[in-house]
């Protein structure tokens, strides 16, 4: 694949008037690559694709010198790309009905492919939301999933921070064009981590400021990569209920904070639990609401709860004999025989480390497995839900011994 060939052709798709995410997403569905579509734009309104109007538009190539200034401004800036048919494009916003045609970034893209969970909430936060969301994002983290937010200040910073100390780290996407580097204000430490330690992500055109209308448009993006939504703190009118209502749409588990009664602060996210959405105090809450997203994700065949297999309990008897009273008195005892070869290939390594092993911190899993780190908390959370290995307070597993 032809990465700038392929860039182009989506700058294309995007500069077209009359096209949007919704379009973009028919088209670039209809076709095996972003450079056959726009080579056959002519025949776009036969196909139900768009608009006659609009095809023509495409044909006669009048996106070309927009298309052409954005690519060389690009360039320039040595972005990142990943254009839609890139193996890097994350499949989880090819699902969405707007998705963007091409992300544009900084720092380590492999992190896209994590399972992540995204937590949004007020620019004013209060101390204690920011607790909860420095407490749940490294601890969603530590366990190897990706922390995602909007780069705002308040909770959306502090979860940031937080996730970025963890296996897990965090991904940041923009309201804004990702060279614009002086917003929010003293975010620049921040930045940095992210573009060193994680990944900041946007769609937006290179010098593209924070206009209002923006951030609407990017929260679709943040719950899009998420697998759950998680609203650590919000009032009534938060942009963050935007994103908990688009995370809805498509398909994303929606979570909220209960916070205290009768703050306003928290008003937001008592509405959302009135309207169903999952109410959440720790971690584990989060990872058993999102428990189903995680397993379809690992791309594994799906098996009902009832149906996963656990750890065999085998049964030995010591009968003993009684001459006082004539009786048999009998003593059980049970120990659990895992077939390690019966397992997923990182399941069986991970296993056959914690038996060879002994209890480890979850970083000592990841290195002495040699699974990839950004693994190993997935692979543990469905170890431990199937009986496999237990979970200690710390970040600590060790295999099911009895």
């Amino acid at each position: 694949m032809n990465i700038k060939e392929e860039y182009f052709a989506c700058l294309a798709l995007r500069h077209t008037p009359g096209l949007g995410p919704k379009s973009w997403s028919r088209i670039l569905k209809s076709y095996p690559s972003a450079y056959s579509a726009l080579k056959d734009a002519a025949n776009w309104a036969d196909l139900n694709l768009c608009s006659e109007n609009v095809a023509d538009a495409a044909h006669a190539e009048v996106w070309r010198s927009t298309a052409e200034k954005e690519f060389k401004e690009v360039m320039r800036l040595s972005f990142g790309i990943l254009p839609w048919t890139h193996p890097g494009f994350p499949s989880s916003l090819k699902e969405i009905s707007d998705p963007p045609t091409y992300l544009y970034y900084y720092g380590d893209p492999s992190l896209l492919a994590n399972p992540g969970v995204a937590i949004v909430g007020s620019r004013n936060s209060s101390r204690l939301g920011l607790e909860y969301a420095q407490k749940i994002s490294g601890e969603l983290s530590a366990v190897g999933i990706t922390v995602i937010s909007g780069f705002a200040r308040g909770i959306d910073a502090c979860a940031h921070q937080e996730a970025l100390k963890g296996i897990g780290s965090s991904i940041a996407v923009l309201g804004t064009g990702l060279d614009i580097d002086d917003y929010p204000q003293n975010s620049a430490s921040l930045r940095r981590n992210l573009i060193e330690n994680g990944l900041i992500v946007s769609e937006f055109s290179p010098g593209t400021r924070p206009y209002s209308g923006n951030f609407p448009f990017r929260n679709r993006i943040i719950s899009g990569l998420s697998a759950g939504v998680l609203v650590a703190e919000a009032d009534i009118k938060s942009g963050s209920l935007i994103t908990a209502r688009l995370a809805a749409e498509q398909g994303r588990e929606v979570m909220a904070l209960p916070g205290p009664l009768g703050s306003k602060n928290y008003s937001g996210c008592l509405k959302l639990i009135k309207e169903g959405a999952a109410l959440v105090e720790t971690v584990d809450d989060v990872l058993i609401t999102i428990g189903h997203s995680l397993e379809a994700n690992s791309k594994k065949e799906f098996v009902p709860v009832s149906e996963i297999k656990t750890p065999r309990a085998v049964h030995s008897f010591n009968k003993n004999t009684s001459q006082e009273n004539n009786s048999v008195k009998q003593s059980e005892s049970v120990k659990f025989v895992l077939d390690i070869d019966a397992l997923d290939p990182h399941e069986q390594e991970i296993a056959r480390t914690l038996d060879r092993e002994g209890k480890l911190h979850i970083d000592e899993v990841a290195r002495k497995s040699g699974v990839d780190v950004a693994l190993t908390g997935a692979v543990l959370l469905g170890m431990e839900v199937k009986g496999i290995v237990v979970h200690f307070p710390g970040m600590y597993y060790d295999i099911k011994r009895c």
